[in-house]
């Protein structure tokens, strides 16, 4: 699936609770250097945020935190007329 810059999408968190994302910027590992593929996201809701709080992740509440999101985590995007509400 293609993914681009505002996507909203569902993630797998290394925390556990799967959250749902907005994509911000491409990240592309260079070819003569280690690394991985993937995207600089902001989480969306407040309620992920408060699931990966109480999972142990350190955030502080009622913040939208960036992550970075490695492309295996991506599960599915979200309906286009649902994300711009």
């Amino acid at each position: 699936m293609k993914y681009s810059i505002d996507d909203v999408v569902l993630v797998e968190s290394h925390a556990g609770p799967h959250v749902w994302v907005r994509l911000k910027k491409r990240i592309v590992k260079p070819k003569d250097f280690w690394g991985a593929d993937g995207w600089d996201a902001e989480i969306v809701y407040k309620k992920d945020v408060d699931s990966l709080i109480k999972s142990g992740v350190p955030y502080k509440p009622g913040t939208k935190p960036t992550v970075f999101v490695f492309d295996w985590q991506l599960l599915k995007k979200k309906n286009a007329a649902v994300a711009q509400r």
